[in-house]
């Protein structure tokens, strides 16, 4: 028989991630509004993963997000564990935060629309009704959280990274905003050639551009010196899609290619 899975508003959980930090959330709600899913709260701090930190110090630390999401899958995946419990689950700041959705298609007269996401956005507060507003004001832009089901992966990708790497038309108005520890590899195709950027927090790190001439890579120090518009240009500020992450292993294979091709063609 399966082991029965009990969880309770108020239990903190742990997320471990490969680079030997970790990071905590606590379930503080159920949101009747959105398929009476779980609401959590994501706290900013990561801590080496040997470091003993109290449930008073979780609880009380910044919190990075809010987010609905199915806790039993995560527990059965073994993605993240129960360490403790807290009262405290920040119930009066909740009532504050706006849950926003811009879906692709409505149910009108029992008929199913398509629609243009960006004038349908719905918005609302935790168990109330959702307001369609159309277009979102502009006021908003940075004071929204999502307001989907996200699976467990994506909750730990937005913990590690401090944003979502799903296709997903919010973007094109809701800035992703990376922890300034992240690193991101994106891969874009423009103008005939293919881009590879490395981004450090917010902003650029280096860069590869691949083209039928060849290959050529840029050092933020370089396009600093250069006073290239690449220093300028960042993550927050682009529009991505899922297609366009790419992995640290995958970047450095083109950033390692270059001294390769340069051999070659002396």
């Amino acid at each position: 028989m399966a082991k029965r899975i009990i969880t309770k508003i108020g239990d903190v959980f742990c997320v471990e991630f490969q680079d030997g930090t970790k990071g905590y959330f606590q379930y503080i709600a159920n949101d009747f509004t959105q398929l009476n899913s779980s609401v959590i709260r994501a706290f900013k701090t990561h801590y080496p993963i040997d470091r003993k930190v109290s449930i008073d110090e979780i609880v009380q630390d910044e919190v990075a997000f809010y987010m609905h999401t199915i806790l039993r899958a995560g527990i059965i995946e073994n993605v993240w564990y129960k360490v403790g419990k807290s009262y405290e689950t920040g119930e009066e700041e909740l009532k504050k935060v706006i849950f926003a959705q811009a879906p692709e298609y409505l149910t009108v007269n029992l008929n199913t629309i398509d629609v243009d996401p960006m004038k349908n956005w719905f918005i609302w507060h935790i168990n109330e009704e959702m307001n369609h507003i159309g277009i979102l004001p502009k006021h908003l832009y940075d004071n929204i959280e999502f307001g989907g089901v996200w699976p467990y992966s994506q909750i730990i990708i937005r913990m590690k990274y401090g944003y979502f790497i799903d296709t997903s038309w919010e973007y094109k108005v809701i800035k992703r905003i990376p922890r300034p520890d992240a690193t991101s590899y994106i891969k874009e195709i423009k103008d005939n050639c293919t881009v590879y950027t490395c981004f450090k927090g917010d902003y650029f790190e280096k860069q590869v551009v691949q083209t039928d001439n060849g290959i050529t890579r840029l050092t933020r120090d370089e396009a600093v010196i250069n006073h290239m518009p690449e220093v300028r240009r960042k993550f927050s500020d682009i529009y991505l899609e899922y297609k366009n992450f790419i992995t640290e292993e995958e970047f450095n294979e083109v950033w390692n290619s270059v001294q390769t091709w340069q051999k070659l063609n002396r």
